[in-house]
């Protein structure tokens, strides 16, 4: 494991610093939160490991309903990144790319923000 670098705090403060049910004891947890690769294929996710054992859980539904898509330097969508919990706790912060190229951690300012839509699967029965 190792510290969680400027990129990966930067762009993990941006997506907590929107609102959802749930984002105040991710908030917490984000304080003493460390890294390690969450991937093999050499892109940005990282797998996210809190360290402080006494800290709150969130209600969150993973990944959160909140999700980003990275933008290239002329505004076109490239890529996203979405959080995970596991248990009320960070999980895993991933990103990926819309193309077949690895994506690194992007700068917060290349980020656009949006809600998840969570799908509802109707009830049926058969009689």
């Amino acid at each position: 494991m190792r510290e969680v670098s400027e990129a990966e705090v930067a762009v993990l403060d941006a997506l907590l610093a929107q609102e959802f049910d749930g984002v105040d004891p991710l908030r917490a947890q984000a304080t003493s939160v460390l890294a390690r690769r969450g991937c093999e294929c050499g892109c940005g996710t990282i797998k996210l490991v809190p360290q402080n054992p006494d800290a709150p859980r969130s209600s969150a539904q993973s990944p959160v309903p909140v999700e980003a898509t990275v933008l290239d330097d002329a505004g076109e969508p490239v890529g996203g990144v979405l959080l995970f919990v596991q248990d009320g706790l960070l999980s895993s912060l991933e990103v990926y790319s819309f193309k077949d190229e690895r994506m690194q951690m992007p700068e917060p300012i290349r980020l656009v923000w949006d809600r998840i839509q969570r799908r509802s699967v109707p009830f049926s029965s058969t009689s």
